[in-house]
C-alpha cells in the first residue's frame, strides 16, 4: 500500500492524469485506484466516470493549495461561484459550486487550465494603474516592481490580500471577501456632481505619484477610478481618464482626443450602439474624461465580463482583428448573429475614425450565460494622432480610412455613416484644437467620398 501510495503521488507530481493511465502506470485495478486516491494525502478527482483525472495539490507560499472564489451580483450579494485549485506542476483547476457555467467549454470543460483559468486573467495588474498597483505592493508580495513578469501563483498571493476592488465582479478568497462586505456596511465615499472638477484635480496628481486609487483598471493612459454622488442621492461609479497639462502641445492633443472619445460614444450610444457613458470635464488645468463604469450597478453592485484577449488566447490563439474575432465567436457559439454583427460594425468604425489601438484588451463581454453580449463600447477614439511616447506631437502620413471588399460592405456602410458624424462633430466641437478640427475636416470630406462611392 505505501509502495503504491508513493507511486501515485510521484505521478501525479507530472501534472493532472486521466484516471486509466493512473491505474496502468501503477499497475493496479480502479478499485484499488480509488482506494489509494481516499489514502491519499493532496489528491483531487476531477471529472465523473471515463472522464476521470486525478490531480495533486501544491502549495502557494504559505496560503493553502485551495480558494473560494465568488462572485458579486448586481445587488451587492455575493455567492461561492467555485473553488480554485493550484496542482503540481503548474497547472490550476477551477472546481464550480454546483452547474457547470456554460463558457467551461472544448479542452477545458473540466475546468483544467495550464494557467490562471481565463475568465480571471484581467484580474491581473496591468496598465497604468497596475503599474501604481505594483509600485505600492511588490516588495511586500516579493514580486517584480514590472506586474507583467508575475506568474500565476504571484498574481493569486496579490489577488488574495489585495482583490477586493477588481474589474468584474470575482472576489479570490475569504479575506478578500471579508474587506468587499465590510466596505457594503457604509456607502463608499463619494464626490458631488459640483466638486468633479477640483477633486479630479488631486486624484490626477496622486495617481501621477503612484497613490492611484481604486482598482487596477487596464490601458496606458492615465487615469483614476472614483465615485459620484447624483443630484437624485444614487451612487455611480467611474473611471477617470485626463490629459498632461494643456500647456503644451501634447498636452493640448490628449485633450483633444479626450473629448473625440467622448463625441465617439456619443454618436455610438444616439445610433443604438451600446457605449459607455461619458462627461468632459475642466480642472487645474487638465481636461478630464469621466467614463461610467460598466461593471459597477450602484454603490455596491457588480457585473462580470471578460476582455476579449484571454478568450481567444486561449481557444484561438489569432489575436488578427475584431472582426475576424466575430466570424470565430460567431461560429463557435459564444456570440450569436447580432452580437457578432455589433462586433464587426465597432471594427470598421474604429478603423473609419483612426483608432490604432483596437487590440484585444479594448473589447470586452458580459460573462454569463453563453452566447455572450458585448460590453458597451470604450477606449474608442483616433489613436492614430496620440502624441509619441517622449510627449511629442509628430505629423504623420495623412490617414486614409480601411476600405470593405463586397461581403463587408453592409457593415461598413453603416460604419462609414457613424464615422461621418462623428468627424463632423469633431470639427465642430470649439473645445478641439484648431488644428486638429482641420484634419477632422480633411478626413470628413475623404470619409463623404468613400461612403458616396461605396455606399
Amino acid at each position: 500500500m505505501a509502495r503504491d501510495l508513493a507511486g501515485l503521488i510521484e505521478l501525479l507530481r507530472r501534472g493532472p492524469v486521466p484516471a486509466a493511465r493512473v491505474a496502468a502506470g501503477l499497475g493496479v485495478s480502479r478499485a484499488t485506484l480509488s482506494r489509494l486516491v481516499r489514502a491519499a494525502s493532496g489528491v483531487v478527482r476531477i471529472g465523473q466516470a471515463r472522464a476521470t483525472s486525478y490531480a495533486l495539490e501544491r502549495e502557494i507560499r504559505t496560503f493553502g493549495t485551495r480558494w473560494p472564489i465568488y462572485r458579486v451580483g448586481a445587488d451587492g450579494r455575493a455567492w461561492h461561484a467555485a473553488n480554485l485549485h493550484a496542482l503540481e506542476p503548474r497547472a490550476w483547476w477551477y472546481e464550480p459550486i454546483g452547474q457547470r457555467p456554460a463558457w467551461l467549454v472544448g479542452e477545458h470543460a473540466n475546468g483544467l487550465f495550464p494557467d490562471l483559468p481565463w475568465f480571471l486573467d484581467d484580474l491581473r495588474p496591468q496598465g497604468f494603474m497596475g503599474r501604481a498597483f505594483a509600485r505600492r505592493h511588490a516588495e511586500g508580495l516579493g514580486l517584480s516592481p514590472d506586474p507583467r513578469l508575475w506568474d500565476a501563483s504571484g498574481v493569486l498571493v496579490a489577488l488574495l490580500l489585495f482583490g477586493d476592488d477588481l474589474p468584474g465582479d470575482f472576489v479570490v478568497g475569504d479575506a478578500a471577501l471579508g474587506r468587499v462586505q465590510r466596505a457594503s456596511l457604509s456607502p463608499p465615499a463619494a464626490i458631488a456632481l459640483a466638486d468633479r472638477a477640483a477633486h479630479y484635480s488631486q486624484l490626477a496628481l496622486a495617481a501621477l505619484h503612484g497613490e492611484v486609487p481604486g482598482s487596477s483598471a487596464a490601458g496606458e493612459q492615465p487615469k483614476f477610478t472614483a465615485c459620484v454622488l447624483e443630484a437624485s442621492g444614487n451612487l455611480r461609479h467611474v473611471l477617470v481618464k485626463f490629459s498632461p497639462v494643456c500647456d503644451s502641445p501634447s498636452g493640448q492633443r490628449w485633450a483633444d482626443l479626450l473629448v473625440c472619445e467622448h463625441l465617439a460614444a456619443e454618436v455610438l450610444r444616439e445610433h443604438q450602439v451600446a457605449a459607455c457613458s461619458t462627461e468632459v470635464l475642466e480642472g487645474g488645468g487638465r481636461r478630464f474624461l469621466e467614463v461610467t463604469r460598466f461593471d459597477r450597478v450602484g454603490a455596491f453592485g457588480r457585473v462580470g465580463f471578460v476582455t476579449l484577449l484571454p478568450l481567444d488566447a486561449t481557444y484561438y490563439g489569432k489575436l488578427d482583428s475584431w472582426a475576424a474575432a466575430a466570424d470565430r465567436l460567431e461560429r463557435d457559439g459564444w456570440l450569436d448573429s447580432e452580437e457578432a454583427t455589433r462586433m464587426r460594425l465597432l471594427w470598421w468604425f474604429g478603423g473609419l475614425i483612426g483608432n490604432s489601438d483596437m487590440h484585444f484588451g479594448n473589447l470586452s463581454l458580459t460573462l454569463d450565460s453563453r452566447p455572450f453580449r458585448l460590453a458597451p463600447a470604450y477606449d474608442m477614439l483616433p489613436m492614430i494622432y496620440r502624441p509619441e511616447a517622449g510627449g511629442e506631437v509628430v505629423t504623420r502620413q495623412p490617414f486614409a480610412p480601411p476600405l470593405p471588399t463586397p461581403p463587408q460592405l453592409p457593415v461598413w456602410r453603416r460604419a462609414a455613416s457613424l464615422a461621418a458624424l462623428f468627424w463632423q462633430r469633431v470639427a465642430d466641437d470649439t473645445r478641439v484644437s484648431t488644428g486638429m478640427r482641420a484634419e477632422a475636416v480633411r478626413v470628413l470630406e475623404s470619409t463623404r467620398m468613400l461612403r458616396d462611392r461605396f455606399g
